[in-house]
């Protein structure tokens, strides 16, 4: 039984060492391959990989720089046609400038500065756009036989225009307190960008009631009705445009004619005066 048991140990023994041989040998064969250089090298080889890698990050920079050119190449049309936009909504020269348009101003005693003056202008029969998209006959519109504030603004205007189309909407109430029978009516001098749909967001902008009627049309046709009104502005260009507020008490009374700026107390006190002289 004691030799049984020492044979058995034997074989164990032998077993266990055969099967750690075999188990080396794999990973002798690999380990020797790493002695030899050309294996080595075609085996692990990673410089091409890396080289390949730089190229393509070297396409992907210059990729991206061509993005950047496209990009800037982008912007400055962008920017031409902002600039031929322009170009384009300037009064047309067949329609004439006067150079002796303006006049000084004249300074209030309290501080305020604009000029009045009373005027008579003969209505150019035109038929103009409101802000819903209808057709309206001007003089028909200006046969209004009750009180008519006027003005010319464009929508894209940031200087004057939003001073006031803000100065005839805060004035409503108190025009309504004073004879709400009134009719006010904004020309755009951009018929071209302003179409009926912009007029009526500006309208809403300025919480326009259903007597603000704001005009848009042709192009001569507007300008027909800026000649009639002597509110033609120096150079060729809108943004040069003057602050022109006009008013009338009825169709057969003549226009006050305000150049200058107004608050909308102003434009309320100068109402009140124009409807109401006695009181004054």
């Amino acid at each position: 039984m004691a030799e049984f048991k020492t044979v058995l140990r034997l074989v164990s023994a032998s077993a266990l060492g055969c099967a750690l041989l075999a188990f080396a040998a794999p990973a002798v064969a690999d380990h020797s391959g790493h002695g030899n250089t050309d294996t080595h090298t075609e085996g692990h080889d990673h410089s091409a990989p890396k080289a390949m890698d730089h190229s393509s990050h070297s396409a992907g920079h210059d990729a991206h720089a061509q993005g950047h050119d496209a990009h800037a190449q982008g912007h400055d049309a962008h920017a031409q046609g902002h600039e031929d936009h322009a170009a384009e909504h300037r009064m047309p020269e067949h329609l004439g400038m006067d150079e002796a348009n303006g006049s000084e101003l004249a300074m209030r005693p309290d501080g305020f500065q604009y000029k009045t003056s009373a005027q008579h202008y003969e209505m150019p029969d035109v038929t103009l756009r409101n802000q819903l998209g209808k057709k309206i006959n001007f003089p028909e519109l200006m046969a209004y036989d009750g009180p008519v504030l006027l003005n010319f603004i464009f929508t894209s205007c940031a200087t004057i225009c939003p001073v006031m189309s803000a100065t005839f909407g805060q004035t409503q109430e108190d025009l309504v307190a004073i004879d709400d029978s009134y009719l006010m009516v904004s020309i755009s001098i951009d018929p071209e960008y302003d179409t009926p749909t912009r007029l009526r967001e500006y309208a809403e902008l300025h919480a326009a009631r259903d007597n603000w009627v704001m005009l848009t049309g042709q192009f001569d046709d507007i300008f027909t009705v800026v000649r009639a009104f002597d509110a033609v502005y120096k150079g060729d260009n809108k943004m040069y445009h003057r602050p022109l507020t006009f008013l009338r008490a009825n169709k057969d009374a003549p226009w006050l004619r305000l150049e200058g700026l107004l608050g909308s107390e102003e434009l309320a006190e100068e109402y009140k005066k124009l409807l109401h002289p006695e009181v004054n």
